[in-house]
């Protein structure tokens, strides 16, 4: 194997391994990547932020990919820890992507940099592959504006007991949920089939919010709102039918990130 086909296994090494093939993507349905960068408390964030700042996001921007999201977990699970979010609109666009990637030699040289400098950058790193919801079928990232306070983004992670299970779930956000949540004040960034990656089968979703106080706000009416109690427990969509474990880890924008 050569230099460049060790790079391009290497840039798709998250998205190899086990796998939960999905129904064909309806026309126009995104596919995300969702990486996340475990650190330590004694790491300095500043190096792996630096590299995406500087070099990732102006390659994804050069392939026009995007939009990107880099976020800092606050609290909740994986803290501390860097999560990205790349939305590519196809999977031929994320293996073009790939390929490009290696064959940059701009890039490369920064990537190796960061990756071999003295101490590691990073614990380990994890990605998933996502298959955005046919109600949700595109990262819906709100309106930037830098003189406002950062939002705070909520990351959630649902498993299921078996795939029919999670697609059970799917559909009731399809179907019913997503437009409740927006109802009720919880503002969709993405919502997401697991196809590829750990702890499969799954779903995830982020949703933003000014601060704190108004996702509580807003979660109180959701859990308030007659729809919700009609939909939460139709046969074959309660919580113990779909859900067996769930994640929530709470999100802050980095400066560069596209959603913010």
């Amino acid at each position: 194997m050569n230099r460049r086909h060790l790079l391009k296994a290497g840039l798709a090494a998250g998205v190899v391994g086990a796998t939960n093939l999905p129904a064909p993507a309806a026309e126009g349905n995104h596919f995300y990547e969702l990486r996340t960068y475990y650190l330590r408390n004694d790491m300095e964030p500043r190096r792996i932020q630096d590299f995406f700042q500087s070099h990732f996001m102006p390659m994804m921007n050069r392939l026009q990919i995007g939009p990107v999201g880099c976020f800092n977990v606050v609290s909740g699970n994986y803290s501390p820890s860097l999560i990205v979010l790349i939305d590519y609109k196809s999977l031929g666009e994320m293996q073009s992507a790939i390929e490009r990637m290696a064959s940059d030699r701009e890039f490369i040289k920064a990537w190796q940099a960061f990756e071999t400098a003295s101490g590691p950058p990073y614990v380990r790193y994890e990605s998933v592959l996502l298959k955005a919801f046919d109600g949700h079928p595109k990262v819906e990232a709100p309106p930037i504006d830098d003189n406002r306070p950062p939002r705070l983004f909520e990351l959630r992670t649902y498993e299921s007991k078996n795939v029919f299970a999670s697609k059970a779930k799917i559909d009731m956000f399809n179907q019913e949920e997503i437009k409740i949540f927006r109802a009720c004040g919880l503002a969709p960034v993405f919502f997401g089939e697991g196809i590829c990656g750990a702890r499969l089968p799954h779903l995830t979703y982020m949703v933003a919010f000014d601060n704190m106080a108004a996702r509580d706000k807003a979660w109180d009416t959701f859990r308030a709102n007659p729809d919700w109690a009609r939909v939460r427990v139709k046969p074959g969509w309660t919580d113990v039918e779909t859900v067996s474990n769930s994640h929530i880890s709470f999100l802050r924008p980095t400066g560069f990130s596209q959603i913010k």
